[in-house]
């Protein structure tokens, strides 16, 4: 029975040293580590909590890093930009040059060599790039955010998870394409004309368009005829029909008359005005002339009288000064041109400067959200040092106490086994 209780004593001795060492080491870790809680056994609730919040925090420090490389996208996208406008400031210098009356073609001649080499830098900035992604140009490349639904700008997340942020990379390449429309042609060409041969050539201003021609044979067939470049888009024969009553004409096929070729009369077979509409420039032929003829060769008999208008509506087209297959001449600009590539360059810079400011708010947004969680993270896992060393001692004290205890456990229970042998 004695030795009964000498075991129980032993054996509750042995378990509070035993907390004790454990208390002394989590205070010794917390002492050495600073944090009040270095794993589950400190406190389960605020453990697992923080392992949250830490995983959380590597999410925003992620995605500010995200945020900062967009902004040193933009930052040197705006570079480039500036860049740009000053080389812009110097063509439109130099068309002011070009104009003037008092410069010879020599030098308009090196204004436009200078042109040209500042074409060239224009090109080079837009083949620019930020770690392997294009500043200004959409590209099958590696991206530096997410893609964006249009393929000439980039798509960034912002602080929260359901927006996002937009990087242009197209107003560069926007503001170096100057939009052309010239105002409609309109004039009347031999009015009045005869059985001899007309012919009406026309410079084009611009690359495409329709002409809209008014052919009148009054009581005679007249033949019309319209040539774009070295192509026929044009050729009608209007009025009555011969005298036999043949649904088509003879026509010479030479100055020198000799030849003759059929060509049907356009119905109805009858005199009076027809209006055709011609297209010129939209498939390709990039002639800068048209040459409306009537009666070619002189085609009708003595007696036949004609008149004919005709009106050109010009297409709206870009001159891309960017454009790798074409070198440019400053007189196919007008100053105005570059006026509006500097403005253009202006709003380009504009939207670019707005959305580093959102981007560095963005930035702000998320380090102090982030802040917050790290002092949460402190107050919850922040060591009292006078509270632990405290402990310490006390635990330290324990152990002590314990030990003695132990050993005075074991003396008795030698002493027992002495006496009972």
């Amino acid at each position: 029975m004695q030795s009964f209780n000498v075991d129980n004593l032993t054996t509750s001795i042995n378990t509070q040293l035993n907390k004790c060492i454990q208390v002394a080491n989590q205070k010794n870790t917390q002492l050495q580590t600073g944090k009040k809680i270095n794993g589950p056994s400190d406190d389960v609730g605020t453990f697992e909590t923080n392992l949250k919040l830490k995983a959380e925090l590597k999410r925003k420090s992620q995605r500010i890093q995200n945020l900062q490389n967009s902004l040193s996208f933009l930052q040197v996208q705006d570079g480039s930009l500036e860049t740009a406008g000053k080389i812009i400031i110097r063509i439109a210098e130099l068309k002011a040059k070009h104009e003037s009356q008092t410069i010879n073609s020599f030098s308009k001649a090196v204004f436009d060599e200078e042109f040209r080499e500042l074409q060239i830098e224009l090109k080079k900035i837009r083949r620019s790039k930020f770690n392997g992604v294009s500043l200004f140009s959409k590209a099958n490349e590696k991206n530096l955010t997410e893609k964006s639904q249009n393929s000439n700008n980039l798509r960034a997340n912002a602080s929260r998870k359901e927006d996002f942020l937009i990087l242009n990379r197209a107003g560069f390449l926007g503001s170096m394409k100057i939009e052309k429309k010239f105002p409609p042609t309109a004039a009347t060409n031999s009015a009045g004309g005869n059985d001899g041969e007309s012919r009406t050539l026309i410079n084009l201003l611009g690359p495409s368009g329709k002409i809209t021609w008014r052919q009148n044979p009054y009581t005679i067939t007249d033949h019309f005829k319209v040539i774009y470049g070295n192509d026929v888009i044009h050729e009608k024969v209007y009025g009555i029909r011969d005298t036999g009553g043949n649904p088509w004409v003879e026509l010479y096929d030479s100055p020198a008359q000799t030849n003759t070729r059929r060509i049907n009369v356009s119905l109805p077979a009858i005199s009076g005005e027809r209006i055709d509409e011609i297209e010129f420039g939209r498939s390709g032929n990039t002639s800068k002339t048209l040459e409306l003829i009537v009666n070619e060769y002189g085609q009708t008999s003595s007696g036949t009288g004609w008149d004919a208008d005709y009106e050109i509506e010009y297409d709206a087209y870009e001159q891309d000064l960017l454009d790798d297959n074409v070198v440019w001449s400053l007189s196919d600009f007008d100053v105005q041109d570059f006026d509006n590539c500097l403005a253009n360059l202006a709003d380009a810079r504009g939207e670019n400067g707005a959305t580093q400011n959102r981007i560095m708010g963005e930035i702000s947004e998320l380090k102090s959200f982030m802040l917050g969680i790290e002092g949460h993270m402190g107050r919850s896992e922040g060591l009292d040092f006078a509270h632990a060393i405290g402990k310490l001692n006390l635990v330290r004290n324990g152990l002590s106490i314990n030990a003695s205890l132990m050993k005075s456990a074991q003396n008795l229970e030698n002493k027992l086994y002495t006496d009972f042998l």
